[in-house]
């Protein structure tokens, strides 16, 4: 038992990393991005793809250490008598296989930068297609907007909870529920994925590059009123090809420090890039 165990960790925390950077080097190196990768890392690519392998063994053993986090409720929606009008409701949206552990971090960022109100969402990724997972989205912003009545929100989104994010603020019924202040997406697949070769169950599968979903959410557009960011990591190793990360007309772009794809869930720089933006937008809406 304690060698099948072992065995387990070695996979998890040195195999698969090792092999999702393969495979993104792999891409990398018969596509364009291979020169646009030498340039922005200043000829540097090796050293930026080592960055990106030691960030997703660190981040795989955080992950999986907080990942029962997520199970205690308590800590993913704030108390009845928490809140102000300060600083607007944050809805936290995690990414496939992952659950509301995926925001330890970011949720003690936000605090200290005075965003009492956070709120994480949590879905089953083995058991529930795309669109039954916005309807429970939906159906849980719509409840949990009763202790915000009118009062719009800032959504930030880990990979599929990006897109999640992005079809509800450019849903048709504009007026069902709270309005979208900010969109914030960290290593969202907007153009989807060939990794998802490798997942397990529909969903997964339904985020491959050019499928009928990918399609679908391209035709969604977000009002020109919300303020709309993508970060993305020149090494990322889950979304492939790289220009699949590439948001959509009308969004902001900015590349983050050379991390893994999971690692934008736990590194400090960049958690702190976000909470930025999010104070800027926040209060240049205060102004207006």
């Amino acid at each position: 038992m304690g060698l099948i165990f072992f065995l387990i960790l070695i996979t998890v925390f040195l195999f698969f990393p090792a092999a999702t950077y393969i495979l993104f080097w792999y891409e990398t190196a018969n596509s364009a991005y291979r020169d646009e990768l030498a340039r922005i890392s200043g000829g540097r690519t090796t050293s930026w793809i080592l960055r990106g392998t030691f960030s997703s063994v660190l981040s795989h053993i955080v992950a999986i250490a907080c990942y029962p986090l997520g199970l205690i409720r308590g800590l993913w929606r704030p108390g009845p008598k928490t809140g102000s009008a300060s600083s607007p409701p944050v809805i936290l949206i995690h990414g496939l296989y992952h659950n509301p552990s995926a925001w330890v971090r970011y949720r003690g960022w936000l605090r200290r930068a005075g965003y009492d109100r956070v709120y994480a969402f949590h879905y089953n990724s083995r058991r529930a297609d795309f669109h039954e997972i916005y309807g429970q989205l939906d159906e849980w912003i719509m409840e949990i907007s009763r202790a915000f009545p009118g009062e719009a929100i800032v959504m930030v989104g880990h990979s599929l909870g990006g897109l999640l994010a992005k079809a509800y603020a450019g849903r048709k019924d504009a007026s069902r529920g709270p309005a979208v202040k900010m969109i914030l997406t960290l290593g969202t697949p907007f153009g989807g994925s060939k990794a998802v070769v490798f997942g397990m169950g529909r969903l997964a599968k339904s985020l491959a590059c050019g499928s009928p979903l990918i399609q679908e959410l391209d035709g969604i557009h977000n009002p020109s009123s919300v303020s709309c960011t993508a970060l993305r990591s020149p090494v990322d190793n889950m979304v492939l090809p790289s220009a699949s990360l590439k948001p959509p007309s009308g969004w902001k772009e900015e590349l983050t420090d050379p991390i893994c794809h999971v690692a934008m869930l736990y590194h400090g720089p960049t958690i702190k890039r976000v909470v930025s933006r999010m104070q800027t937008t926040v209060d240049t809406a205060a102004q207006d």
